[in-house]
């Protein structure tokens, strides 16, 4: 408890010096150290106008000025003292609401020592009693004198007139922050749009915090929901650091209790040490130093979280942090009612086609006649004008409108390539020549046997051997069959296009030196002056879609031209597709220029029936109305 303090009566200093103490005045060069000290302590105690900072502020100078071993601000509580600084040896001035008993085990330290006093003034000004200065002298110096009680005496005025003034200035400053807490409140308050009151509560937050960051997020069964961010209009859910920060919000949320971070780097509660243990990495990739997350709850539960980040320590005072809870509170309560508004069926359309109808009927009677001139004319236009309905296409893909493979007719080697790829050939133009020495030898012979046979035949018929006459004319014939059959063999060797086009196959020229079966593939000719583009047309839209209708098209590559085609067929059977079923439909597209490739990115359109806007507006919606119809009553 606080020791009893009477404050009504403004009692006399009490004064305990102990040891021997000489009542001399001062000589001048006290006098003027004198004068000196208080001087700069007048300086260090306005060096703040923050109420703890003063109070370290005068314990700190005290002690130094006196060459104590301790100082202690005792601060009238009502009811009694209780210590609020203390400055001793162990280190810098400590700040705080202490414990009596520990204030007075820290006091008694020193009175234990032999040869030690205590020295103790009132904290005084007009009209107000703030409490007591002591100090103690230790064992470290010699008592204290009759200077150095003079020295505190005086000491003790310039200590209560700061602390009188910081006592103002909080009071000016509690003031204007309440004013402004006030209009920040109306200003959340002033709409139910749940958006606006989510975007006005981190933007307005910057006029009573400074923080570098600033979040508020949406609580739903265990799933945040960043809905607003400082400074920023729209938000992007997937952006990694709003992804960190609704992790943080749904830590807050499952922790329960609004707490503050004072310092990332030196944690000074379990709730701190938690959080960096288990977004450090987190946090420091954010550059968030310290934060304050404060839960949005009422009698209903968790509402949502504000959170507010900086990139310094202990970014927020007490006074700030007691605004930013009042703020939560009253958020919350903007943000429930701005929820259950948004629950009310039809309301904002409701009231807005009320208020459009009152101000319509508050207008002169000519004006109405235009504005509904002009609306009978608007859906006349949306009715009675009807173009082509374009049916988009999709995985549109070009390939040649006509593939002609060229294969080996005999085998053999591939001696010489005759084309490269991409070139253009005409039917029967060469493309290879095979190997066809032994052919060439083999017809050789064949032509020489025949020559022989035919002569054997004629010398039998000038000697009358009609029989051996028969048997040579006869093996004339067989090696006649076989001399022609090498010449087709020899023309065959010579691999000739088959029909007109480009060379499709790649690096035709590398297969000089291989061997080639009958059948195998040597290349393959596209005529590339049309293609054929196939594409998918969704189920909904295939009735609309028929062979010749037109399709309209353009490429990646020429942006700025349309090309022109036509439906040349229709699938019968559906493409194989996760998502929705479509038809392959295919159409025949003049390339004369050969700008377009097989293989090309394209973008396709089927123009169809013509329909108006209004049909086409309401295309979508009648068909769901019919087959909900039709499910519910068929």
């Amino acid at each position: 408890q606080p020791i009893p303090f009477d404050t009504s009566s403004a009692p006399r200093p009490v004064t305990t010096i102990s040891g021997d103490m000489t009542a001399a005045a001062p000589a001048s060069r006290e006098q003027h150290d004198h004068f000196r000290v208080l001087y700069e302590s007048a300086l260090v105690f306005g060096g703040s106008h923050e109420m703890d900072a003063v109070l370290a502020l005068v314990c700190g100078q005290v002690r130094s000025a006196l060459r104590a071993d301790l100082a202690v601000i005792w601060m009238d509580a009502g009811d009694g003292l209780r210590c609020r600084a203390t400055a001793g040896p162990a280190g810098g001035p400590a700040v705080g609401d202490m414990p009596t008993d520990a204030a007075t085990d820290v006091v008694g330290v020193a009175e234990t020592e032999r040869d030690s006093g205590r020295l103790s003034e009132q904290l005084a000004s007009p009209g107000r009693v703030f409490g007591m200065l002591e100090v103690v002298a230790g064992t470290a110096r010699e008592p204290f004198t009759v200077a150095d009680r003079a020295l505190l005496r005086d000491l003790a005025p310039l200590a209560a007139a700061s602390l009188a003034d910081a006592e103002a200035r909080h009071a000016d400053s509690r003031a204007a922050d309440l004013t402004l807490l006030l209009e920040i409140s109306r200003e959340i308050t002033a709409t139910l749009d749940l958006d606006r009151v989510l975007r006005s509560v981190v933007n307005l937050s910057a006029r009573a915090l400074s923080f570098d960051r600033a979040a508020v997020a949406l609580y739903d069964k265990g799933i945040c929901d960043i809905r607003a961010v400082a400074g920023q209009q729209t938000i992007n859910p997937k952006d990694p650091k709003v992804l960190d920060l609704a992790a943080r919000a749904a830590w807050v949320a499952g922790h329960g209790e609004s707490f503050y971070m004072v310092d990332r780097e030196d944690p000074a509660s379990d709730a701190e040490r938690q959080m960096v243990q288990i977004f450090g990495q987190d946090l420091e990739a954010d550059d968030a130093r310290s934060g304050l997350y404060l839960p949005l709850k009422d009698e209903e539960g968790t509402v949502g979280i504000l959170l507010f980040e900086a990139s310094r320590p202990e970014f927020a005072t007490p006074m700030q942090r007691e605004i930013a809870a009042i703020l939560a509170n009253q958020t919350a309560v903007a943000l429930r009612n701005a929820q259950l508004y948004a629950q009310v069926p039809l309301v904002d359309t409701l009231g807005a086609l009320a208020a459009k109808k009152r101000a319509f009927m508050e207008l002169p009677r000519r004006q109405r006649q235009a504005y509904a001139a002009l609306a009978v004319a608007a859906l006349a236009a949306l009715t009675l004008i009807r173009w082509p309905l374009r049916v988009s296409g999709t995985n549109p893909a070009f390939r040649p409108l006509a593939l002609t493979e060229v294969r080996a007719l005999v085998p053999g080697v591939v001696e010489r390539v005759l084309i490269h790829e991409g070139s253009a050939v005409v039917r029967g133009a060469p493309l290879a020549q095979l190997r066809d020495v032994d052919m060439r030898s083999a017809r050789i012979v064949a032509v020489a046997a025949v020559a022989a046979a035919e002569r054997a035949a004629s010398l039998a018929a000038s000697h009358g051997d009609a029989a051996e006459e028969r048997a040579q004319r006869m093996r004339g014939e067989t090696l006649r069959a076989q001399a022609a059959l090498l010449d087709e063999q020899l023309a065959a060797a010579t691999i000739r296009a088959s029909a007109p086009g480009i060379v499709l196959t790649p690096r035709p020229e590398e297969r000089v030196g291989a061997y080639l079966d009958a059948g195998d593939l040597v290349a393959t000719i596209g005529r590339t002056d049309s293609l054929e583009l196939e594409f998918g047309i969704d189920q909904r839209d295939i009735g609309r879609v028929a062979v010749g209708s037109e399709v309209r098209l353009r490429v990646d590559a020429l942006p700025q031209r349309t090309f022109v085609g036509r439906v040349s067929s229709l699938g019968p059977l559906p493409t194989d597709s996760a998502e929705r079923v479509s038809f392959p439909v295919r159409a025949a597209v003049a390339n004369p220029d050969a700008l377009l490739r097989p293989g090309m990115a394209a973008y396709a359109r089927v123009l169809t029936a013509p329909a108006s806007v209004a049909a086409r507006m309401f295309r979508a919606p009648a068909r769901w109305a019919r087959l909900l119809w039709w499910r519910m009553w068929a």
